[in-house]
């Protein structure tokens, strides 16, 4: 099973391609697209030819993203919101399947503790795939957690099966 993991953002978005299997869990590639310096239609156009392509060319079987539930500036927000409805939309085109996770979920599920720091969550990246030294920018490290989370939430019976 191919998982891409996606960490949304208003001008750098990380993505990470995790392949598991019975035995192990490893990276396939990863990276961060950046739209900055754009009007924000670029920005979202870009994301989904962005997108298109790393979906074309890996073949995932899921994809998890990170789910935005709260911020100070309004403004931040709808840019963010804007941005996953077009990772939505491309899933949806490509008949990707998404399960989505709340920045909670995701440290609960690496760390055990759903209000650990974002460094420890990069530490656990980091120390889990063997790399010397963590990915930058930290939205890359960011899309490895997610990635991850996602595999152990379809481990943990995700989606859950009818009858």
């Amino acid at each position: 099973m191919i998982v891409l993991g996606i960490d949304p953002g208003t001008t750098r978005i990380g993505w990470a391609l995790l392949r598991s299997s019975k035995a192990n869990i490893k990276p396939i590639d990863y990276g961060c697209w950046e739209t900055s310096k754009k009007t924000q239609g670029q920005r979202l156009a870009k994301i989904a030819k962005d997108l298109n392509g790393v979906i074309k060319k890996n073949k995932p079987s899921i994809l998890a993203i990170e789910k935005v539930f709260f911020f100070k500036n309004a403004k931040t927000v709808m840019s963010i919101s804007e941005a996953i409805g077009v990772i939505l939309l491309i899933a949806e085109k490509n008949h990707l399947p998404c399960i989505e996770l709340t920045p909670l979920e995701i440290k609960r599920n690496l760390i055990g503790y759903g209000r650990a720091d974002k460094k420890d969550v990069q530490k656990t990246v980091q120390y889990f795939f063997s790399l010397e030294v963590m990915p930058k920018p930290d939205d890359i490290a960011d899309a490895l957690a997610v990635a991850l989370a996602g595999i152990n939430k379809i481990k943990d019976g995700y989606p859950q099966k009818n009858g």
